[in-house]
């Protein structure tokens, strides 16, 4: 089982996590109100108003995004991600809730993890209904308050595999819609880019910062809903050895870091798809003569 560490600071540090190892990072900004009390994050509601409050406020918070997003591990290493770093820019708002959430970062992919991670809470908070205590004026009014919290990943055992493909860029997912069939495509830089092919032709569709943005907005959302509610993703199809075969997904989104992302072959038999091998290592598949069914 993968080991995970989320390194505990004072609100006004940053968040590290990796796989058994850990690097200081830059501190974040706090930004807030003279003479505003801090927002009570529950678990802390025993605290007094004072540093102790923030202190518990800041390692609550960092226990329920690394629960959030620890199944990240599973993602870097299907896509040779050594290291990523983000900057969560978000706001706790006079209900109680996290809002404006935003994020900076180079890798799209850990963007999209970092930004889920504080939707996931939201969503948590609901069904428990249970409430941040909102941040209060001199006239114990609910304000606003302001954060911005980095986050860094990093992998001990590095692996440049991704260099050595003879290919610029990669196949993620395919997605289907009744109009089209829409390939999502990661370079050597971890951009993300869409093309549609509706059986005549393909043709360029966009590019993405990060996934949340992509599975926000249709076509792409609700493809995206019917492939996670199947439980596998299609990567794509293609012919080897004059035969038909399908390369699928699994556990890829699976927020438990003791899941392991799998890569199953099916091939075309009668008519019907039938399971023809799964790779549970990404090594494995990549040395695999699959693996080219994945190049553009």
């Amino acid at each position: 089982m993968k080991k995970l560490f989320l390194f505990f600071f004072s609100i006004t540090s940053g968040i590290v996590f990796s796989q058994q190892k850990a690097e200081t990072i830059v501190k974040p900004k706090v930004l807030t109100k003279d003479n505003v009390t801090a927002p009570v994050y529950f678990g802390c509601e025993d605290y007094p108003q004072d540093k102790t409050m923030v202190s518990c406020l800041s390692q609550k918070l960092s226990e329920d995004i690394q629960s959030q997003i620890a199944f990240f591990s599973n993602i870097a290493e299907y896509l040779h991600i050594e290291s990523a770093q983000s900057k969560i820019n978000f706001i706790i708002n006079e209900e109680g809730q996290f809002s404006d959430v935003s994020v900076d970062g180079g890798n799209p992919i850990f963007n999209s993890v970092a930004l889920s991670s504080l939707i996931l809470l939201n969503n948590k908070m609901d069904r428990s209904n249970i409430k941040i205590q909102p941040a209060k004026d001199q006239q114990n009014k609910a304000v606003r308050i302001k954060y911005n919290l980095p986050l860094r990943f990093m992998m001990e055992q590095k692996n440049n595999d991704f260099e050595t493909f003879p290919s610029e860029n990669r196949v993620l997912f395919t997605l289907k819609t009744d109009e089209e069939t829409i390939e999502v495509r990661i370079d050597k830089e971890f951009n993300l880019t869409t093309f549609g092919n509706n059986g005549s032709r393909e043709y360029y569709l966009g590019k993405f910062s990060n996934l949340f943005e992509m599975a926000s907005i249709d076509p792409y959302a609700t493809a995206f809903d019917a492939a996670f509610k199947s439980g596998a993703i299609d990567i794509t199809k293609g012919k080897i050895d004059d035969k038909e075969y399908k390369l699928q997904i699994k556990n890829f989104f699976e927020n438990d870091p003791s899941v392991q992302v799998l890569i199953t072959v099916v091939r075309e038999e009668n008519g019907t798809w039938v399971e023809y091998y799964e790779y549970k290592t990404k090594k494995e598949f990549n040395q695999s003569k699959f693996a080219s069914l994945t190049y553009r």
